[in-house]
């Protein structure tokens, strides 16, 4: 038989056991000073390139979002370009919508366009660590 105790004790805990972990990163809207900065630094950088009527761009954004509590990516700056509203970056990137770039060391060190398959995009990913 529960006592009040422990079924109030019970509820208490439950949010515990649902909690979602922090994630290892979102995006952040494409900003050039902010991506200049990252760049620079070294570190690990992520863009990603898309429409939201793209379907390529859906499917590489719910491969990301499935990635997005994976610690290994910790400390990787990630941004996002809306091929809509900012052509100018698009034009400069010099990409087509549903495409990831990854920067490392300061420098571009791979790209990909249209593939939506988990492989491809962790692929891009991994090249940046």
């Amino acid at each position: 038989m529960w006592s009040r105790r422990s079924f109030l004790a019970l509820i208490g805990a439950a949010p515990a056991a649902f909690a979602v972990s922090a994630r290892a990163f979102e995006f952040q809207p494409y900003d050039p000073a902010a991506v200049e900065k990252a760049i620079a630094s070294g570190k690990p950088v992520i863009v990603h390139v898309r429409a939201w009527w793209c379907l390529q761009c859906h499917a590489q954004a719910a491969i990301l979002d499935s990635l997005k509590n994976d610690p290994a990516y910790d400390g990787t700056n990630f941004f996002l370009v809306d091929y809509d509203k900012q052509k100018d970056v698009v034009s400069k990137l010099n990409c087509p919508r549903a495409t990831l770039i990854a920067y490392k060391g300061g420098e571009e060190v791979k790209r990909m366009s249209w593939e939506t398959s988990r492989d491809a995009v962790i692929g891009v990913l991994k090249a940046a660590m």
